[in-house]
């Protein structure tokens, strides 16, 4: 335990002293609300709400007309998610294969908003050439669970490093998936018809 005593005071609404290096926890009754300063921004809590996890789609709540990329990008992982979920579901595997190859068609879109973060964008990208790679053949249902396990990670946590991304791409090469770009010799069967 330090020695040293520190303390934010317990402000009101309309009441915020700003205080430098100040910190300390206290508890409160369900319905008393407090404050905690960060930097120039202050935060309020109320009782038994403050350590509720904040919805990803409330914290970026799109208005009207919006074209914001985060908000395109998050209903796209929600359509890919559902996609997805859906496969995990059937048991025939043509509603299997038609609801991946929704997950195909979605990702150039996701791929357009890649700008969010290095580590959206490496995923993303991964995405598209494991699919690639697997040149019209079914997920496991191994891959299948890795994959949608990881889109969900990536709509709750859409901006992060190029670091966290890479490491989510390593699941998937853990599971079997090829991550990385065909070779151009692969993808042309012959040299007429690359004519």
């Amino acid at each position: 335990m330090s020695d040293t005593a520190t303390s934010i005071p317990q402000k009101r609404i309309h009441e915020i002293v700003r205080r430098s290096e100040e910190t300390t926890t206290f508890s409160t009754a369900s319905g008393e609300s407090t404050f905690a300063l960060l930097g120039e921004t202050s935060f309020a809590t109320f009782g038994a709400t403050a350590r509720a996890p904040i919805d990803i789609d409330r914290l970026y709540e799109a208005a009207p007309g919006s074209t914001s990329q985060m908000i395109r990008a998050l209903e796209l992982l929600k359509q890919v998610i559902h996609f997805l979920s859906e496969a995990k579901k059937s048991e025939n595997v043509m509603d299997i294969d038609r609801h991946v190859q929704s997950v195909q068609l979605t990702l150039p879109k996701l791929f357009a908003c890649r700008s969010i973060g290095d580590g959206f964008g490496v995923i993303i990208n991964s995405l598209h050439f494991a699919f690639l790679n697997l040149q019209g053949m079914l997920l496991s249902s191994d891959q299948l669970n890795v994959v949608w396990r990881i889109l969900r990670e990536l709509r709750v946590r859409p901006v992060m490093s190029l670091e966290q991304g890479v490491l989510l791409t390593e699941e998937l090469e853990a599971c079997g998936l090829e991550i990385d770009a065909p070779d151009l010799g692969n993808l042309i069967d012959s040299p007429e018809e690359a004519g």
